[in-house]
């Protein structure tokens, strides 16, 4: 009996040193997102150790639906640009993109592969509404007196805070926001406070955030609140309350800063639909738009490559002006990898976004985490995202450790936690009467 514990002993440990190592890489990450580059060193430890697992398990990886559903993504943003190398403009930067690209989805493997067995997702929940109240409460204090906690200084224009002089704030808190409203939903059970944390991001990201960003916080913001209703049926008072204090917030940081009410005035033309009002409302990006475009059709099959569009647009007299990246991101996956790399990456998006929907429909996982991971998904990868390009290196660490996270929701549930788990993080509503997220 003793030589069997102490063998179990020596077994347990290990485990327990990487279930703490996972996490402690993880949080690592997401706490660099403020310091640039620095996001890439945890990242790529995860990576290493993801390819190991992936090696030593892949028929058990390859079972899990979600861990499948990632690599085949990754894979249909990935392959297309191995087969645009033939003719890509730029041929060093498309190989160095390349050479790499698959490491952001390697990295969230060992996340994934330890939350069958451990409920690791849920402490990573909670550092991630953590981290972007204290985002949020630095951005604020910048805009207030003039400078965050480090000093760094308000522009005058869009709040930063510790990822001055970076304006990715809005930005990183908008591809959190579902994350942060998922968190906050389940430890509401313990404060009710929790269910006010969201609207205190939700308002940084409008003084922080560019076009992009708020419009991507508007449609979470709504598709969540919208499917909270109706998946608890709470009391119309609840709902009023909470509908008041959003609605106050937003009124208030709208009246403190014109800058931010400027912003959002832009946004709210998109509704129109005229060429005018999208043009303004994506801080006058049509040109590149066309000239992207122009340059696409030109090369439709495999593209001139990651990180040729640039060259090419300005070699053939398609634009007059340089610019950094395509702002769109199925354009930016059309230019750079052509027809086959855009068909690609849409039939890998909408088969995930499907295979979700059916899982929620079948009752294999909860239906509020299902939400808030299908509005990850869709906030980091989808098509219209216009802030940056799909294949920026950071841009990348900003999409993939969010949706890790997501995934990590799904796999843990389909896995079958234990009793204590679903006590801890309520996913279903009460047979009968009106419900509240605390139930």
């Amino acid at each position: 009996m003793t030589h069997n514990a102490s063998i179990h002993s020596s077994i347990r440990i290990p485990r327990d040193w990487g279930v703490w190592a996972v996490i402690g890489l993880t949080g690592l990450a997401l706490f660099a997102l403020p310091f640039s580059n620095s996001v890439f060193a945890p990242g790529a430890l995860l990576a290493l150790v993801g390819i190991g697992i992936l090696i030593r398990h892949f028929r058990a990886i390859w079972a899990e639906p979600w861990m499948r559903w990632m690599l085949v993504l990754m894979a249909a943003l990935w392959l297309p640009q191995v087969l645009a190398l033939t003719g890509a403009i730029n041929f060093e930067r498309a190989l160095r993109t390349a050479s790499t690209y698959p490491l952001y989805a390697l990295s969230m493997v060992p996340l994934l592969w330890l939350v069958r067995q451990r409920d690791i997702v849920t402490p990573l929940l909670y550092l991630t509404l953590a981290l972007a109240v204290i985002w949020s409460l630095d951005g604020l204090l910048q805009f207030v007196t003039g400078s965050n906690i480090l000093g760094y200084p308000y522009n005058g224009r869009r709040v930063a805070g510790l990822f001055y002089p970076d304006l990715s704030l809005g930005i990183v808190l908008a591809h959190l926001l579902p994350l942060v409203l998922e968190a906050s939903r389940r430890l509401c059970h313990r404060t009710r406070l929790a269910t006010l944390l969201p609207i205190l991001v939700i308002s940084v990201i409008i003084l922080a955030g560019s076009r992009a960003a708020i419009l991507m916080m508007l449609i979470t913001t709504a598709a969540y609140g919208v499917f909270f209703v109706w998946f608890y049926r709470p009391r119309v008072t609840t709902v009023a309350a909470l509908g008041a204090a959003l609605l106050g917030a937003l009124m208030l940081t709208l009246w403190m800063s014109p800058e931010a009410r400027d912003r959002v005035t832009v946004v709210s033309q998109i509704a129109e639909l005229n060429v005018e009002s999208v043009d303004a409302a994506t801080s006058r990006r049509g040109q590149i738009w066309v000239a992207v475009w122009q340059v696409a059709t030109d090369n439709p099959v495999f593209g001139v490559g990651v990180r040729g569009v640039e060259q090419a647009a300005n070699d053939r007299g398609y634009i007059d002006r340089n610019f950094v990246h395509t702002h769109l991101y199925g354009l930016d996956v059309l230019v750079s990898t052509g027809v086959v790399g855009l068909t690609a990456y849409l039939v890998a998006l909408g088969g995930f976004l499907i295979a979700i929907i059916r899982a929620t429909r079948n009752g294999i996982i909860s239906s509020p985490a299902a939400m808030a991971a299908a509005l990850t998904l869709f906030g980091a990868m989808n098509p219209i995202n216009a802030h940056w390009t799909i294949y920026s290196s950071y841009a990348m660490s900003v999409a993939w450790l969010p949706i890790g996270l997501a995934l990590a929701l799904l796999v843990r549930q389909r896995s079958g936690p234990k009793r204590s788990d679903h006590q801890s993080t309520p996913d279903t509503p009460p047979a009968s009467g009106p419900a509240s997220p605390a139930v």
